[in-house]
């Protein structure tokens, strides 16, 4: 039902993208992978060399500063993001690009990119790059998502309207909690399964995830959920962040 893997690298991204300071497009090499972010007409385009043979999953995920940005920390960071796997990671490895259209002109993106090799989630590798969009496509009308009246789950107020044309995933929305266990520091889970529609119940489904996993010691916390469209464009799916509930106490 959760995604266990969203918890992590959600998580680092996020962290690493408010953390580390960038001021220009640029390239940024580990030694082992290089990677560029270049505008392109349709969004921006990711140019990567030397993609490690063995690597079997890559997982990429945008991020720009949000009109609370200041003043919210994380609730202030808008999200895109895309797992890449099996024949779309095969086909990545001999073209060596990729382009996410879903950014709006004007902005400045962060795009930090996980490689991992084999099975072993400790060896693998963050790469992070900064492009300023030309152009791309974006929801451009307002959206709410409200928690219900006991704070166990949310509805979105609408459905989100885009710039251009765009298709759709199977499942059209996902969510995500996010909770937040220090100043700077949070723990994600997202669920893209149960979720129904406009409306995802996500107690008490999380909180036995929390407990299953021993992600999080028993006490309150502030916490809020982030709704997610999913898109296809070319062999990949996309999730678009399109809304942030309030925040709220969660306690396990």
């Amino acid at each position: 039902m959760y995604r266990h893997r969203f918890i992590k690298f959600c998580l680092a991204v996020c962290f690493a993208m408010l953390t580390i300071g960038w001021d220009t497009t640029i390239s940024m090499s580990t030694g082992k992978t290089d990677l560029r972010a270049v505008a392109v007409n349709e969004g921006i385009c990711l140019v990567f060399d030397n993609i490690p043979p063995e690597t079997t999953w890559i997982f990429i995920h945008f991020t720009a500063p949000g009109e609370r940005d200041s003043a919210d920390g994380m609730r202030g960071i808008i999200g895109v993001y895309t797992d890449i796997r099996g024949s779309a990671l095969e086909q990545l490895k001999k073209t060596g690009r990729i382009v996410c259209p879903f950014v709006q002109a004007g902005r400045s993106y962060n795009a930090g990119v996980y490689f991992q090799r084999g099975d072993r989630i400790d060896d693998s590798e963050w790469v992070y790059v900064r492009c300023i969009a030309d152009r791309g496509i974006c929801f451009n009308n307002e959206i709410d998502l409200s928690l219900n009246a006991a704070q166990t789950g949310v509805t979105l107020s609408g459905e989100p309207e885009f710039s251009a044309e765009v298709h759709f995933a199977p499942n059209k929305y996902s969510y995500s909690a996010t909770i937040k266990t220090a100043e700077d520091w949070s723990v994600g889970i997202g669920d893209n399964k149960s979720a129904g529609g406009l409306t995802w119940d996500f107690e008490p489904g999380l909180s036995n995830e929390l407990r299953l996993g021993d992600y999080l010691e028993s006490g309150s916390y502030s916490a809020y959920v982030t709704a997610f469209c999913n898109l296809i464009y070319g062999s990949l799916s996309w999730s678009v962040e399109i809304a942030k509930s309030r925040e709220f106490i969660f306690s396990l």
